[in-house]
Order: structure tokens, then C-alpha cells, then sequence
């Protein structure tokens, strides 16, 4: 018999098994009056019924999630109890390969990629740490890259069982297992049963960032007890060392992976932005530019971008259905930009004056912010600033 039909969760109609591990199992399920609503079910395995371990790690991954609202934490949607005492959970469902799995197909991710994201997970976990809470499994597995509805990057932080309370007082995780996380994702303090705070996950991001930047490993893979003293007593990875990157990118990961606490960053913002200095270095004092938006049907993107492109300006922002480009006033011929524009067919776009600072194909600015530029929303056709 199909395992699915041995489940009955309130509401919902189990479709299949997504993935399984030692703690539970993940269902895909769909609401019994709404098949166009799908959700993940999470369910905790029977024989973990009786253990306090499993169901507080169980009640602590729903208390995370249900207090954190921010796009790049799985959802909440509902909790129960099967009749059989096991708990489950409702969470969104995510579309998209894990982080693990990308780096397993395609290695090394480029740096300014990484930081793509890189940034949103360390923002997840700063509200986190805003709020008390310690992930202490941040791993590449733990990582879905879904995306928004308008085709944006999502990276979204998973299970969030092993989160721990900074002031927490009350009876903790008390597994037989001297440590708990994954040995390859743990600082020092978590090997050594000690006090841990925000700067327990920024060290897990520094590991995330190498494990993206190199495909692989920070510490490779030697064997747990290895492992162990290498992240304690070892040195310290640098990513330039395994793949052909700017070696100031070795700086801010260093200091992540600082094994003493206190030598670390205090906080994951400031990692993502000694980050963000190294990889779109400061270029010095905003500039006059031109700014272009345009929202568009998904087939004709490739059309406006060459046509932008053609212009002499800059792509910022590509989307599947919008696009934003820059250039300085004199690289910029807006005759052949207009001329390019009348070609496509259904057209809400703005052409007007702003500031940026521009390094090569990074931009930064207030032209990223079209209402401080442009009426919005846009109406059909093109708008013209005074002054183009």
C-alpha cells in the first residue's frame, strides 16, 4: 500500500514524497478543494514519537517560522498532530534546486553571484538575531533557490530546528550527540558544547560563502574528528587559493571564520557588506545620468535590451518582464534609443535624468529607485524627462 494513503492530514491529499532524512519526512500535498494550492508537509518520523529531543526541535522549527515573516524564510501555514502522536507541519512549497545541489552541478559560483545570494540569507538572519533566535545549521542544503513572482533570485533558509534561544533558560536539545548541527557547518564554540550567539551563524555563512565561491568544502573532506580540529586548530581557507578570484575576497571570509568568537564580525550585516566593498568596490561620487525603465511582455526583454544596449547604456537590472539601464549623458544616443523603442509592440517605459555611480557593469544609486525619477506607475508608451 502507498505510504501517502496511510496519512491523513486535515484539508490536504498527499501527492508524494519529496525527500526523507532522520528526523522526518517532507511530503508535496495539495488542499482537497483547491489543487492549484500546494503546500510541503513536514512529518515527524513514528518512532521519534517518544523522543523529547525530536518533538522539541519539532516545536522550536515552528516557533522560528512562525515568528519570522520575511521572504527568505520558509513560510508557516498550518501545524497538527496525526493520530498515531506524530507532529507535522505545513510549509510553503519552494520551487527550486537546493544551494547544495547547484554547487554540486555547476561548482564554483562567481563572487558577485554568491553575494546574489549571499545578501537576503544574511538579512533573514539578521532579523533572526533581532529576535533571540541562533539558526545553528546554516548549510547549503538548508538553502532553496526559488524565486519571486516576477522572476527575482529567492534564496530561502530552511529548517530551522536546531534554532536556539539566546536567553533561552528552559530545558534545551539534550541529544545523546555531544554536538548538534553538521560538523562540516559548525564553529568551534558549537564542537565544544559552548555558549552560542549571532556570530555562531556568521561563521556558518563564512563557510557558505567559501563552499560557493570554490565548490567546495572549506575544510575539505576529512573525516568528523578531522574536521573537528581543522575548523578548531587549523588555518584559515582562503578561497583565491582554490579558484582564480581577487584575493581580497580572502579578507572578509577569514574574518568570518575567525575560530574565536570575539575576532569575528559581530553581525551577518556586516559581513555581507565587508563583502559587497571587496566584490563592487566603492567607485567614488554619484554621477549625472540617464535612466531608462521599461516593463514589457517577456518576449520582447531581449529586444528592448539590445536596443538599450545599441544606446550606449548600461543594464542595472534585467527581469523576465522589465529592465533598468543607465549611462552617462554623453555615451548615451537617445535617437537611437527612441528609434529602437518604436519597434516594440506593448510599452510602459521612462527615459529621465538621475544620479549613480557607475563601475564598469555595476551600478549603484538613486537611479536604481525609479519613482525618484519617473512618474509610477507607468503609463503605455514612453515618458520623456524634461531636459533628454
Amino acid at each position: 500500500m502507498d505510504a501517502s494513503t496511510q496519512l491523513e492530514i486535515p484539508g490536504f491529499r498527499l501527492d508524494r514524497l519529496v525527500g526523507e532524512g532522520g528526523f522526518g519526512q517532507v511530503w508535496r500535498a495539495c488542499r482537497i478543494n483547491n489543487d492549484a494550492e500546494c503546500v510541503a508537509i513536514k512529518i515527524l518520523h513514528l518512532e521519534l514519537v517518544r523522543s523529547i529531543d525530536a518533538l522539541t526541535r519539532f516545536q522550536r522549527e515552528l516557533d522560528a517560522i512562525s515568528r519570522l515573516h520575511h521572504p527568505n524564510v520558509v513560510r508557516a501555514i498550518d501545524h497538527g498532530t496525526l493520530g498515531d502522536g506524530r507532529p507535522y507541519l505545513v510549509l510553503e512549497l519552494l520551487e527550486g534546486p537546493s544551494l547544495r545541489d547547484v554547487i554540486h552541478d555547476r561548482g564554483a559560483i562567481p563572487p558577485a553571484e554568491m553575494l546574489e545570494i549571499l545578501q537576503p540569507l544574511c538579512d533573514a538572519l539578521a532579523v533572526a538575531h533581532d529576535a533571540g533566535l541562533v539558526h545553528r545549521d546554516v548549510k547549503a542544503s538548508n538553502v532553496i533557490l526559488s524565486h519571486h513572482p516576477d522572476g527575482r533570485l529567492r534564496p530561502v533558509l530552511l529548517d530551522f530546528g536546531l534554532v536556539k534561544l539566546v536567553d533561552e533558560t528552559g530545558p534545551g536539545l539534550t541529544s545523546s550527540r555531544s554536538m548538534l548541527g553538521t560538523p562540516a557547518a559548525m564553529a568551534p564554540e558549537q564542537m565544544r558544547g559552548q555558549p552560542v550567539d549571532a556570530r555562531t551563524d556568521v561563521y556558518a555563512l563564512g563557510l557558505l560563502a567559501f563552499h560557493m565561491l570554490t565548490g567546495m568544502p572549506a575544510f575539505g573532506g576529512a573525516p568528523g574528528v578531522v574536521q573537528s580540529y581543522l575548523q578548531i586548530h587549523g588555518a584559515r581557507p582562503r578561497p583565491s587559493s582554490k579558484v582564480d578570484i581577487d584575493p581580497a575576497i580572502d579578507e572578509p571570509i577569514t574574518c568570518a571564520l575567525a575560530p574565536d568568537p570575539a575576532a569575528r564580525y559581530a553581525s551577518t550585516r556586516e559581513l555581507v557588506d565587508a563583502l559587497r566593498v571587496v566584490i563592487h568596490p566603492s567607485v567614488g561620487d554619484e554621477v549625472d545620468v540617464i535612466a531608462f525603465y521599461a516593463e514589457v511582455a517577456p518576449d520582447d526583454i531581449a529586444t528592448v535590451k539590445s536596443v538599450v544596449c545599441a544606446a550606449g547604456m548600461t543594464v542595472a537590472i534585467e527581469a523576465p518582464d522589465s529592465i533598468l539601464a543607465v549611462a552617462l549623458r554623453a555615451a548615451t544616443d537617445v535617437d537611437v534609443l527612441k528609434g529602437g523603442l518604436a519597434r516594440v509592440g506593448s510599452l510602459h517605459a521612462a527615459l529621465g535624468s538621475s544620479r549613480a555611480t557607475l563601475h564598469g557593469q555595476v551600478v549603484d544609486g538613486p537611479a536604481l529607485d525609479v519613482e525618484s525619477w519617473a512618474p509610477y506607475p507607468l503609463a503605455a508608451g514612453l515618458w520623456v524627462g524634461d531636459g533628454i
